[in-house]
């Protein structure tokens, strides 16, 4: 699995994908209007998500 930062042509906006080996796009983020809050985004993911609550709520 890996990151990637995208940067809107439109818009100059920025946000990250999650993106799993094969390729699929796993979820997208909100926009951000500076790089540097798109990359400090995948850093705290990175550094929670291994530790976050699975909720069902079907």
């Amino acid at each position: 699995m890996k990151f990637t930062i995208q940067k809107s042509e439109k818009t100059g906006q920025y946000w990250f994908r999650i993106v799993a080996s094969n390729g699929n796009i796993l979820a997208s983020s909100e926009q951000y209007a500076q790089k540097s809050s798109a990359v400090s985004a995948v850093e705290s993911i990175k550094q929670r998500a291994g530790d976050a609550e699975v909720v069902d709520e079907t």
